[in-house]
């Protein structure tokens, strides 16, 4: 399920994803173990690490470099 916000890195409406589990452990690593991530979602623009609460865009921000959204190969 996708659905459209205004991402602040990109500067315009994306299309946002819920966090898999890749995600989910990162953000805990960064603030902690017992921190709440079922309801985080992620830009899915080529090259963005954004993230946010789905109604709360006061709690955000950066995912690490490794899970920024790669570019597709054209086949």
């Amino acid at each position: 399920m996708a659905v459209s916000r205004a991402c602040r890195t990109c500067g315009t409406m994306q299309e946002f994803r819920i966090f898999n589990d890749a995600e989910r452990a990162a953000v805990r690593a960064e603030k902690g173990a017992g921190h709440f991530v079922d309801d985080y979602w992620r830009c899915t623009a080529v090259g963005c690490r954004w993230y946010q609460r789905y109604l709360n865009r006061g709690e955000d921000g950066l995912l690490p470099e490794e899970l920024k959204i790669k570019a597709v190969p054209a086949e």
